[in-house]
């Protein structure tokens, strides 16, 4: 069973407040949707908002800097429906899951139980949230787990992903924070820190590909990077991000355009977003034994 929810004051007293979706994205609703629960955490080091909706989070920008994140003007914050943007939660899978049908898991339209919140001496706003079993997740995965997500919102984004299995059964687990940056022109970016590795070129039969220097958009892109660095870095126009993560992978993603061909996304919109993704899947996916757990972190910085 999740931890008791934390009460208001709790929140309040760590910089976090609980507000609905169309106070912060008034655009992305049909007229009748009732919006998202989200929380909007505030400090002196930066400002950050996460829906309650797979713990995701919708938006980071440190004080004095730009947006990090990008949100799709064409998705649509309803209940169920999974966000386009952000930074959603790949898990327990990553891609078509057991029914080929569901994409990159259940986490990310399920509602989680704000468990923690804390402000830290650095200024910074720490929250935990959880989600665990139930009769409805059983059906696409039988097993009894919890996820659990830290997230520290300060100067720099810190989020921690926990994963453990308290079935009697092993569980096959893959995960990835699937983090759409927000770019002025995705194909003036560049992002080192992959050179030299292997990645799969899902756009062309998954073959097996060495990366030659900085990856550069000029195309539909769709590779997992395998065995990669803790650390890479996005140069944009507008700046340099910096990821660092403990995990085995990277996701590189942009649909080109392809965007005309994806609802939620639209025609013309890949410019401005790119995804740099960190996670364990393909070849680094987990099989979790009972008892077991799993632990993964990103950090991103300006």
């Amino acid at each position: 069973m999740p931890d008791q929810a934390c009460n208001e004051q709790q929140l309040l007293s760590a910089g976090i407040r609980r507000i609905n979706s169309r106070q912060l994205f008034p655009g992305l609703h049909q007229p009748t949707d009732a919006g998202l629960p989200m929380l909007l955490v505030e400090n002196v080091l930066g400002r950050t908002v996460i829906a309650v909706q797979g713990a995701h989070v919708m938006s980071f920008q440190p004080a004095g800097q730009r947006e990090m994140l990008w949100v799709s003007p064409k998705t649509l914050l309803q209940e169920g429906t999974p966000i386009r943007g952000g930074i959603p939660l790949c898990l327990p899978w990553f891609g078509p899951g057991p029914d080929s049908k569901t994409m990159h898991g259940f986490a990310r339209v399920k509602d989680w139980t704000v468990v923690a919140a804390e402000r830290l001496e650095s200024g910074a706003s720490r929250v935990v949230m959880e989600l665990c079993g139930d009769a409805a997740t059983s059906a696409l995965w039988p097993h009894a787990f919890s996820f659990r997500l830290e997230i520290e919102a300060g100067k720099t984004l810190k989020m921690v992903m926990h994963v453990e299995n308290r079935g009697s059964d092993a569980a096959p687990l893959a995960f990835a924070f699937h983090t759409y940056f927000s770019v002025p022109d995705v194909a003036k970016a560049r992002v080192s820190g992959l050179e030299g590795t292997t990645y799969i070129d899902k756009m062309d039969s998954f073959a097996r590909k060495p990366q030659n220097g900085e990856v550069i958009i000029d195309g539909i892109t769709d590779r997992i990077y395998l065995d990669v660095p803790d650390r890479q870095t996005i140069a944009t126009e507008a700046g340099t991000i910096g990821v660092e993560s403990t995990a085995k992978c990277a996701v590189v993603w942009n649909a080109w355009s392809n965007d005309k061909n994806i609802p939620d996304l639209g025609e013309g919109n890949h410019v401005g977003y790119l995804c740099v993704e960190r996670g364990d899947v393909a070849d680094h996916a987990v099989t979790l034994p009972p008892g077991a757990s799993y632990t993964a972190s990103m950090t991103l910085a300006v």
